[in-house]
């Protein structure tokens, strides 16, 4: 049954001849204009709660928008209303642009606040600022990523609306950090002391799966300190190690005493910036104080020691089960995050070969000249950790493929240096609860490690 319109009729805003709607700038409407007359406004987001549900029927998403009428502190706040979650805007970036029909205005906590109810014809469009979504999807300049009913309309006249404020939104971000330091934790989140959830800016330097539904994030704060917390891979599938991220409403966890560790609430939220933002560019050479990166050692938590080369960085990962239980093709390539059970041969001396013709032999006396790794590991994934089955990666490089993941390869039972340096890398990747983050490449029925180093 379609919702019933109010009983007062509401009042429409002025509009040109031929428009169906007539965007005003936030600082420019009219507070004289009474609590049931519509609005029709663009904004961009400078901070946004996740969809939650406040009771049986309604679900509420509120977010804090600017425009070229605000400086300073100054901002708007929307709460949108709903019937049903997927009526709700999912904001995974901050500096990305929302669209709101026939919103009501009103002012609270002495900032103006724009409702828009889902229900009561209230509309709301999401536009991205770049031409590449959070998710790293392609997007088209006149076209929302996502909006509440079926379609959602867009007027001639809006393409300079839209464009401009793009404009401004790139420079705003670009020559100030967008998220006034009111607004998150500038330095040590430690000395924080407020029982009620705070907000954080921090970068990501580290991003581990979990397990099948959760990705745990190593963060690193202005101060230097290290905490972790958990992402869900369905509310936060645009996240990856070297981002800098605000995360709206956490709390510290009190009961952690092995890791600091960040809590969040049903309505927390994790948002990326847009490309060029200040305030990302800062933290974007973040690093863990020396005493933090100690006390890291022995930590019960997940200790990723590989990376993938920069330009392969952006792979989604996939589990070992996908890998072999697929249809994948020859040449394809793939990322996982596995933890090693063993590593084979298991006399380190043997992990190099000499490649003469195609033909494998013994390393020793061959002087370091035409060497290949030949290596292979045991592996389990956070999906295959509770189950009976191992799968088998492989660091062959007589093609050129993982000549670089344990080093140089060298003749490892002359060069006492160089068999110890791959002596550590074995124990290491094989200590509990360490994780190795490579690409790999189908070969055949095998899969290669490929563009993947130790972690420096």
């Amino acid at each position: 049954m379609a919702p019933k319109r109010k009983a007062t009729p509401t009042k429409k805003s002025a509009k040109v001849s031929g428009q169906r709607y007539a965007y005003t700038s936030l600082n420019n409407v009219p507070l004289s204009s009474g609590p049931n007359v519509e609005h029709h406004i663009y904004g961009a987001i400078i901070d946004a709660t996740f969809p939650y549900k406040v009771s049986k029927d309604k679900f509420i998403c509120s977010l804090k928008i600017v425009d070229n009428t605000h400086s300073g502190k100054d901002y708007a706040s929307v709460v949108i209303y709903a019937k049903r979650f997927e009526d709700l805007p999912i904001v995974h970036r901050v500096g990305d642009i929302i669209r709101l029909h026939r919103a009501t205005l009103r002012i609270y906590d002495d900032h103006r606040q724009f409702n828009v109810n889902t229900q009561l014809w209230g509309a709301w469009a999401l536009f991205s600022t770049d031409s590449h979504s959070a998710t790293g999807n392609a997007t088209r300049a006149n076209e929302p990523m996502s909006h509440n009913g079926k379609a959602a309309t867009f007027e001639k006249h809006e393409v300079d609306v839209l464009s401009k404020l793009r404009k401004w939104t790139s420079t705003y971000f670009g020559n100030s950090d967008g998220v006034t330091k009111d607004m998150y934790i500038k330095c040590a989140i430690s000395k924080h002391n407020q029982a009620s959830d705070f907000d954080v800016v921090a970068k990501i330097t580290q991003l581990h799966n979990f397990d099948e539904y959760t990705n745990e994030l190593r963060l690193c704060d202005a101060a230097g300190e290290c905490w972790f917390t958990l992402a869900t891979k369905l509310k936060f599938p645009h996240l990856k190690a070297g981002d800098c991220v605000r995360i709206r409403s956490v709390c510290k966890d009190e009961t952690s005493t092995n890791k600091k560790v960040l809590t969040q609430s049903h309505y927390s939220n994790i948002m990326t910036f847009i490309n060029g933002s200040k305030l990302a560019k800062n933290y974007a050479g973040a690093k863990h104080s020396a005493k933090e990166e100690a006390s890291l050692k022995g930590c019960n938590h997940a200790n990723v020691v590989t990376a993938p080369a920069a330009r392969m960085s952006g792979h989604h990962f996939s589990t070992l089960a996908e890998l072999y239980e697929g249809n994948n093709k020859d040449g394809s390539t793939h990322r996982v995050c596995v933890q090693v059970l063993a590593v084979q041969p298991g006399d380190v001396r043997e992990m190099t070969k000499s490649n003469a013709g195609g033909k494998l032999s013994s390393a020793k006396g061959s002087k370091d000249k035409g060497l290949v790794w030949h290596v292979q590991m045991l592996c389990k994934d956070a999906a295959s950790a509770n189950g009976d089955k191992q799968y088998k990666l492989l660091n062959y490089s007589d093609n050129g493929m993982g000549s670089n993941f344990f080093g140089a390869a060298k003749d490892l039972h002359t060069n006492a240096a160089a068999r110890k340096d791959v002596e550590t890398k074995v124990a290491q990747i094989t200590q509990f609860n360490t994780w190795v983050d490579c690409i790999v490449e189908k070969c055949g029925s095998n899969f290669i490690i490929r563009d993947t180093a130790f972690s420096k």
